[in-house]
């Protein structure tokens, strides 16, 4: 027996997240535990037939809310957030492709343990992904938070395009990544940065900024600012 998660046709998924999976799915599975790893090498939550089911039963029921009820919730399937950064949902090919060609999409952060990305289309496009796996339901360790938001922080200075912040729904994983980017590149404390991070995406939780983890980031960055090892700017979008 195997670690293999099910495979899953076309037909299975109109989404086509599915399919691109299939495709993406090496022939010859390796271990790997390096943080950046974006193919099916650790097992997850999800390598049963009923977890994989439990994932795209939440994919659709997330799929509903933005397509059926978006007009009345403002509900969106991703959000830019600033010049830099947008934070969605789990994106299809097709979203990929057009947020290349629309947005000038670079960089995927990918926040997701239960799916490793798509490797061969962003091998294709040039396009980068970043690995931060965190399981559903729960906010990024602050080791992950540091090397997540150090990476945008890095690419703002040194590269051009945009960057695709996500997780399943785009409501917690990536969001709790979204608002420490906004702490650290902006002079905005937890309660501001998720104001901002509501108005620019409705459906984020709206307590993240409780979140002990973003606590005890805003407390380190609030440190190297007041000792001159970092620069923050003022957020003047509002």
């Amino acid at each position: 027996m195997t670690n293999e998660p099910p495979k899953f046709t076309h037909k299975n998924s109109s989404l086509g997240i599915s399919q691109a999976l299939e495709n993406d799915q090496p022939k010859k599975l390796r271990r790997s535990t390096t943080l950046l790893s974006d193919s099916f090498k650790e097992p997850s939550e999800h390598d049963t037939c009923f977890g994989w089911a439990g994932f795209y039963m939440t994919l659709y029921l997330n799929k509903i809310a933005v397509n059926i009820f978006g007009g009345v919730t403002g509900w969106k399937w991703y959000n830019r957030i600033d010049e830099l950064v947008i934070l969605g949902a789990l994106p299809t090919p097709t979203q990929i492709k057009e947020m290349q060609q629309q947005q000038n999409l670079k960089t995927v952060v990918n926040l997701c343990a239960e799916f490793p990305g798509y490797r061969g289309l962003y091998q294709e496009l040039n396009i980068q992904q970043m690995r931060l796996g965190t399981a559903d339901y729960t906010v990024p360790t602050l080791d992950k938070i540091e090397v997540g938001v150090s990476a945008i922080m890095d690419i703002a200075e040194h590269r051009d395009g945009s960057i695709y912040i996500h997780c399943k729904a785009g409501r917690g994983r990536s969001a709790a990544l979204g608002l420490c980017y906004l702490i650290r590149r902006y002079e905005l404390n937890p309660q501001q940065a998720q104001s901002v991070l509501i108005k620019a995406r409705a459906q984020v939780d709206k307590e993240l900024y409780h979140a002990e983890q973003i606590r005890m980031y805003y407390k380190s960055i609030i440190m190297e600012a007041e000792g001159g090892r970092i620069h923050r700017i003022p957020y003047t979008f509002m």
